[in-house]
């Protein structure tokens, strides 16, 4: 384990192996760069409090990294949260700190924030009173989408076609004692696009392609991904709502309204599982953070390269048995 004592800096990536693909990209560009890099699960932190003094340790060594990148979801969310609020106490540096995360991995409050950003371009409802979401499908019409307010990767999706299915929801939230998050159908192509921002800056992009018999399009959940040209009105969108969402590292997803010819912002995810050609950008700003500090790093960090022409290099994106590139 890497300490104190070491003359290279130390990055620490607060998370579990759920995004080992990634990991194996990003930790040798950031070795490459001169900086070490570790990944701690929140269960091997043990913190030492005594008096003013605030110490950490992994497997009974001390460790004091430079800088820790918050990368907990799901079960993992409030350990994670409470030690990332602890390890910035101590004065280390936290990117998507714990109220970051928590308010992007929360639909509820990921709406909200979009909206205060002036990029959400549809109408959500949540909560907990059956009527309320009765009268509104009524206003709107369907289909419409019900979304968990926490998950990731497409679980817990559900697509209403009438006010049968929408009793049937609502007879399961009662019984699992849960609150709505309801959005409009956005009438798309079969797929959404995930822009890769960088301190706020777009860098990469990837259509996201529904698989047959399918609406959803999250990787994990089937879908298939091709290259998406950055142009300037994806960009610009990308950038509203990563810095709405306040996500130093983040994904964005938007959809194609054939309806309207509009861009529309779905949410913004704080830990997205990410391409290579992203990966690298993570790894200039990581080193550039280690280097300058966070608040100069964010002010003065431009991308290398914004992959903004067709690229057909298929070393851009990870290749794996699940992770499927779509024939366009």
């Amino acid at each position: 384990m890497s300490g104190p004592t070491d003359r290279r800096p130390l990055v620490m990536v607060l998370g579990d192996d759920i995004d080992d693909l990634d990991h194996s990209v990003l930790f040798p560009a950031l070795r490459a760069r001169g900086v070490e890099v570790t990944r701690v699960h929140p269960r091997d932190l043990v913190t030492y409090m005594d008096g003013p003094d605030t110490t950490f340790a992994v497997g009974g060594q001390t460790i004091r990294p430079d800088l820790v990148v918050g990368w907990v979801l799901d079960d993992l969310l409030l350990q994670g949260m409470a030690q990332l609020d602890v390890l910035a106490r101590a004065g280390i540096v936290i990117i998507n700190d714990a109220i970051t995360l928590f308010r992007a991995q929360n639909n509820y409050i990921n709406s909200s924030l979009l909206s205060d950003g002036g990029v959400l371009r549809y109408p959500v409802i949540s909560g907990e009173d059956p009527q309320a979401l009765r009268d509104w499908a009524s206003e709107h019409g369907y289909p419409v989408v019900v979304k968990p307010v926490r998950g990731f990767g497409g679980r817990g999706l559900r697509r209403l076609l009438n006010d049968r299915e929408l009793e049937d929801l609502l007879g399961d939230l009662r019984q699992d004692d849960e609150q709505y998050y309801v959005v409009p159908w956005v009438e798309n192509p079969g797929r959404d696009i995930r822009v890769y921002t960088v301190a706020h800056h777009p860098v990469f992009a990837m259509y996201r392609y529904a698989p047959p018999g399918s609406w959803v399009t999250n990787i994990l959940a089937g879908g298939e991904k091709a290259m998406c040209p950055l142009n300037d009105r994806l960009a610009d969108l990308a950038e509203r709502a990563s810095r709405a969402a306040g996500t130093l590292l983040g994904g964005v997803d938007l959809a194609e309204n054939l309806e309207t010819g509009d861009l529309v912002v779905y949410e913004v995810n704080s830990c997205p599982s990410s391409e290579p050609a992203a990966l690298e950008a993570v790894a200039d700003f990581l080193v550039s953070v280690v280097e300058q500090g966070l608040d100069a790093a964010v002010a003065s960090w431009r991308p290398a390269r914004v992959h903004d022409h067709f690229n057909p290099d298929r070393s851009l994106f990870h290749r794996t048995p699940r992770e499927r590139l779509h024939r366009s």
